[in-house]
């Protein structure tokens, strides 16, 4: 029977690991359509804590009354009914996002809302084989790769909705013919949506021309993709869990608008592990509507193989190498730059004797002042160490500012006997990658620069040699 397969199909996406708990509900998410309707009526005598979800799209005229009516449904087959109604065109108008992709954010939010509230265990949803179908050929005109042609997956988590809830698909095996039997012999009032049968959406210009046509060329078409997904199915499940492990060693670091990748690490990989990186990286910077194509993971990959420039790359997104990292992150943000001090922010820092300033992370400046006799028990090799500066304090101003560079600001490097020159140049001429730039911490006593931070101190304030003390500032990095 269809209504044991769906239970068998329901039960065995839990595992030992993640048991089902009969005192916790499931949210199913029932549009009026035969499909869900077919789902609820299977379940509704099951014995489980069961909660109807619906949303109404505000996109066709009866929707409102589709709404009510299927409220009224299902007060009569004795089960809790959570509807809302959200504007969809305009909150696609202000996304900029397609219909059918604001339609499926907002569904989402909204079904994902009602299972937190409820403290439901999944959401259970009314994907057919059909629908699976449709997917799988969706994603291959769109040049997806294997997680694409694997179509959906009876048990997912959506992460970027909810990291924790899973979505069930017990129907996924079922075809959308033996569903319309059932509705048929139990005589389910199925709420029509004349927008299933509008060639203007992709779908279903798939659904009503591709699908039958091929369907009439190669009969058995539909089962053959099933079939093609399944298999692809499995073999992704292995390459996500390498995927997941070069991630990690590949991520020096990560936040909410920001993954820094290393070069080093990310070139021992196999080309394929490369690109599932860095879209694994892309998404991870626009969760809620991931679209990153080929292009942009070729571009991101091409700017990591060349170890130098930036990309834009889509939705507003980019990649930027910056010595031996990329990073991934906004198109209007700087990096986040771990292998390079920089200031966290545009302020400017104090730095008194005996004080430190942390930069960003891992990364400190300190100040002490020592003697002349200790400063001759130090080692060459520290003294010519360019993360530290050993400068003359006579007329010094404390404390010492820091700060970044100003624009068209200029000093007179040690060695520079005469004239002055751009900070901007100092940069240029040291190679430092302009995305670091910006924000490369300058020590300055009043207005005039003491040290460009481990890279050279002025001429000003060098040693002359007659000093009983010397100021000593410092560049550490906490690995």
């Amino acid at each position: 029977m269809l209504k044991q397969r769906i239970l068998d199909t329901l039960f065995g996406a839990f595992s030992e690991e993640e048991p089902f708990n009969p005192e916790k509900a499931l949210v199913l998410a029932v549009s009026g359509g035969v499909d869900s309707l077919t789902l609820v009526h299977a379940l509704r005598d099951s014995g489980l804590k069961l909660i109807v979800a619906h949303l109404d799209h505000a996109l066709r005229d009866v929707s409102a009354q589709q709404a009510q009516t299927l409220g009224e449904m299902m007060a009569r087959w004795g089960l809790p009914y959570v509807s809302q109604r959200t504007d969809v065109t305009a909150f696609a108008q202000a996304e900029k996002l397609g219909v059918e992709e604001a339609a499926r954010i907002c569904r989402y939010r909204f079904l994902f809302e009602v299972a937190r509230a409820h403290d439901a265990q999944a959401l259970v949803l009314g994907h057919n084989a059909d629908d699976q179908v449709e997917t799988v050929l969706m994603h291959f005109m769109r040049g997806a790769g294997m997680a694409g042609l694997a179509g959906m997956a009876r048990r997912s988590v959506l992460p970027q909705f909810d990291a924790k809830i899973p979505l069930l698909r017990p129907l996924l095996g079922i075809s959308r013919a033996e569903i319309e039997q059932y509705a048929q012999q139990h005589q389910l009032e199925v709420l029509l949506d004349e927008t299933n049968v509008e060639p203007v959406y992709y779908r279903n210009q798939l659904r009503l021309s591709l699908i039958p046509e091929m369907e009439r060329l190669n009969p058995g078409f539909k089962q053959s993709v099933l079939r093609a997904a399944e298999v692809l199915r499995v073999d992704n499940l292995l390459l996500e869990k390498l995927e997941a492990q070069a991630f990690r060693q590949v991520v020096d670091w990560q936040s909410e608008n920001e993954i820094v990748l290393n070069r080093v690490a990310f070139l021992q990989l196999d080309l394929a592990l490369q690109r599932r990186v860095v879209r694994r990286g892309l998404n991870a910077l626009r969760p809620v509507n991931p679209d990153f194509g080929f292009e942009d993971i070729e571009k991101t990959r091409q700017v990591i193989i060349n170890g130098l420039g930036a990309q834009d790359l889509s939705q507003k997104t980019r990649a930027v190498m910056v010595g031996n990292a990329c990073h991934l992150l906004e198109q209007s943000a700087l990096p986040t730059i771990l292998s390079m001090p920089q200031l966290d922010s545009d302020s400017t820092l104090e730095l008194g004797v005996g004080e430190s300033v942390f930069l960003n992370p891992g990364w400190q400046l300190s100040a002490e002042m020592i003697s002349k006799q200790d400063y001759a028990k130090i080692s060459d090799a520290e003294k010519k160490d360019p993360q530290q500066a050993w400068l003359n304090p006579a007329d010094m101003a404390l404390p010492l500012i820091v700060r970044a560079m100003q624009t068209g600001e200029r000093w007179v490097p040690l060695g520079l006997e005469c004239g002055s020159q751009k900070l901007s140049d100092f940069f240029v001429n040291n190679k430092i990658p302009q995305a670091a730039r910006a924000k490369w911490p300058v020590v300055l006593s009043g207005e005039s620069v003491v040290w460009v931070v481990g890279l050279r101190i002025a001429h000003d304030w060098r040693l002359q040699g007659d000093e009983n003390e010397i100021l000593h500032l410092s560049l550490k990095h906490n690995d």
